[in-house]
């Protein structure tokens, strides 16, 4: 999944924009929407984690792992969405933003 934003920007650049019309208040609505995304994840996945070891579920801990990472997806696909929709030049900022989320959430190992 984290490959993916790296597709994304790929794609961003190959493509062309639809139409080419700047709206920095929309770009700082959904710039909202996707932060709030990306911060959403990290409790989501500690609460999920924590009701897969309450009732000892192996599905949930897959959806503890999952969800966080297609939370911090779908800020990255807002992004991209921008980009190919109006033209907007700050589309690698929701893909950092994704891929940041992505980092934070990427599962570790615990000892």
């Amino acid at each position: 999944m984290t490959c993916s934003i790296l597709a994304f920007f790929g794609l961003g650049l190959w493509l062309t924009p639809v139409a080419t019309a700047e709206n920095p208040r929309l770009e700082h609505i959904l710039m909202s929407l996707a932060a709030a995304y990306v911060i959403a994840s990290i409790p989501a996945k500690r609460w999920l984690l924590a009701e897969a070891e309450k009732i000892d579920s192996n599905i949930m801990r897959r959806l503890g792992l999952l969800v966080p990472l297609v939370l911090c997806e779908i800020a990255a696909i807002t992004g991209i969405e921008l980009r190919l929709v109006i033209g907007s030049s700050h589309y690698y900022v929701f893909l950092l933003l994704g891929l940041a989320g992505m980092l934070l959430n990427f599962p570790r190992r615990t000892n």
